[in-house]
């Protein structure tokens, strides 16, 4: 069971849920809202660091869930990184995506390979190297759209 957390003021659960079921055969249910803390707001990048969210997310993950997966509104980025959509902490077995760069006609769709793509992650895939796959790697959003919300045969086969 995947815990989904969402900032206060968004409702993306729905979507979510569809996506992870119809993808990854994985249910979810709804864990609450929370809210950003200030500190994971770097200044200099006008921007928030990832895996401090991440973290804030695991601290409120129950013991229900075998994984955590947090929706986001803000601009995130990791080091190494001018952003990114979304990241997985295996370790803390939590996920986020952020749909701010996501915004556009297709943000369902995209807000669907990414959670699908980062949930893949806790899962144990790694990113894959064929660009229809929705575990290849999104360096830009024309990556995303290009990219099925299914797991490619080869990846498929690993998770099962």
């Amino acid at each position: 069971m995947i815990g989904v957390y969402q900032q206060k003021g968004l409702d993306f659960f729905d979507i979510v849920q569809e996506a992870l079921l119809r993808h990854l055969n994985a249910e979810s249910k709804s864990a609450g809202f929370f809210a950003i803390p200030a500190e994971v707001f770097n200044p200099l990048r006008n921007q928030y660091e990832s895996s401090m969210i991440i973290r804030r997310i695991a601290q409120e993950k129950s013991a229900e869930y075998t994984y955590a997966a947090g929706i986001v509104d803000v601009d995130i980025y990791t080091h190494g990184m001018n952003f990114i959509f979304g990241m997985a902490d295996p370790i803390r077995k939590t996920a986020l995506v952020s749909i701010h760069r996501l915004i556009g006609d297709r943000l369902n769709e995209r807000v669907t390979k990414e959670i699908v793509h980062e949930v893949g992650h806790l899962m144990g895939l790694g990113h894959c190297r064929k660009p229809h796959c929705v575990m290849y790697f999104s360096n830009t959003l024309i990556d995303t759209d290009n990219k099925d919300p299914d797991l490619c045969i080869e990846c498929r086969r690993e998770i099962e």
